[in-house]
């Protein structure tokens, strides 16, 4: 529906949505009361916000800085009922996840990070050697307890919700090496096929349970997997479609089969994957990272817009860290400009924030976004 000419200015057909609605609004291509706005951002940067703005929970950072939906990753997650740590402290600030990830706490001038460090798989040979041992047992669903999440989640009520963690692809190259991932693509096929498949199934029982067990209250599936480099994809386009194109698709089927719409996460220059990504049913490609070849937002609305709904596009590389207020404002009326009363675009930074970008900046990105609606 067109907007009404008046001499005020233009009457929006769709005032006051809620958050949710807003955000269901741009993925269904229908014109929202805004443009929809997200915020995702690593612990040390978090806190710098909820200091800054006085916020002293979650829906309240989202009410300061104006965004419209949660990731509930390390927010709202399933109960840990396994008989051992979710955690092995393996000493020197080294630590084994229950996924299998092998990380180190670090000191940075901005704050703690963690990043990863060995791969317990790596030395593997053939699919015997991936059997449970000693160093990791594949984790299991039975591990966790789904019946108090739905509770944990009515803070949120009016807001669109997102369930992250599935992965096809960057997680086996997390146990066992991205260089040796690459390498069994040619040499080893049956150990990718393997470990692909293992984290694919336990993602499918883990999300079912949780999406059946919170019916209603979860709106997005993200699937995180990066297949791009700052210049070209990975791999090749065939080895995406031979080992990774249907794990995505039964990841992809199980959200609609909930009535869950599915976001794919995938940093670096991927033009060459987004029609296989649609033909699939992707609804959402996240994040747009504008420094990367080939993925100029204004070109990719062009070709794609009208068949997926684009989220992030703010500059995490240069913009956001290095840049001014104005800088970042500036961007932001750029990619907002593009879908002036459109659906098909959430505005998001381009990464997870780190802790290196300004808490200046931020509140910028979402001060530039207030002004521009209001127009």
């Amino acid at each position: 529906m067109d907007s009404i000419p008046t001499i005020f200015g233009n009457i929006n057909p769709n005032p006051a949505m809620t958050s949710r609605e807003r955000i269901l609004a741009a993925i269904n291509h229908e014109r929202p009361d805004r443009i929809p706005c997200d915020f995702h951002g690593m612990d040390a940067c978090n806190k710098a916000l909820f200091a800054r703005l006085g916020a002293h929970d979650y829906p309240s950072l989202m009410d300061r800085l104006g965004y419209d939906m949660i990731d509930i990753r390390g927010i709202v997650d399933p109960d840990w009922v396994a008989p051992f740590p979710k955690v092995r402290e393996l000493g020197g600030g080294e630590f084994q996840d229950w996924l299998g990830f092998r990380r180190k706490r670090m000191q940075t001038a901005f704050g703690e990070i963690t990043e990863h460090s060995d791969f317990v798989w790596k030395n593997a040979q053939t699919i015997a050697d991936l059997a449970d041992g000693e160093t990791f047992t594949f984790p299991k669903v039975e591990w966790f307890d789904f019946s108090t999440m739905p509770g944990r989640l009515d803070p949120f009520a009016g807001r669109a919700v997102m369930a992250s963690g599935a992965s096809v692809f960057q997680h086996p190259t997390l146990v066992r090496g991205l260089d040796n991932v690459l390498c069994d693509l040619y040499e080893a096929p049956e150990l990718v096929g393997h470990v692909s498949k293992l984290y694919t199934d336990f993602y499918l029982a883990y999300f079912d349970r949780m999406l059946s067990a919170c019916a209603g209250k979860i709106d997005i599936l993200r699937c995180a997997d990066d297949f791009g480099t700052q210049q070209a994809l990975l791999i090749k386009p065939e080895f995406f479609r031979q080992f990774f194109r249907e794990p995505l698709k039964q990841l992809v089927d199980l959200a609609h089969s909930h009535g869950v719409k599915f976001m794919f996460h995938s940093c670096g220059s991927i033009r060459p994957l987004i029609r296989d990504l649609m033909e699939i049913g992707v609804d959402i490609l996240d994040p747009i990272q504008p420094m990367a070849v080939d993925m100029n937002l204004a070109d990719l609305k062009a070709e794609f817009g009208a068949e997926i709904c684009f989220h992030g596009s703010v500059c995490t590389q240069s913009t956001l860290p290095d840049g001014t207020p104005e800088d970042v404002r500036r961007e932001v009326f750029s990619r907002l400009e593009l879908f002036r009363g459109e659906g098909g675009f959430i505005l998001a930074p381009a990464h997870i924030v780190q802790p290196d970008v300004p808490v200046e900046n931020i509140i910028a990105l979402y001060d530039a976004a207030r002004e521009f609606n209001a127009r």
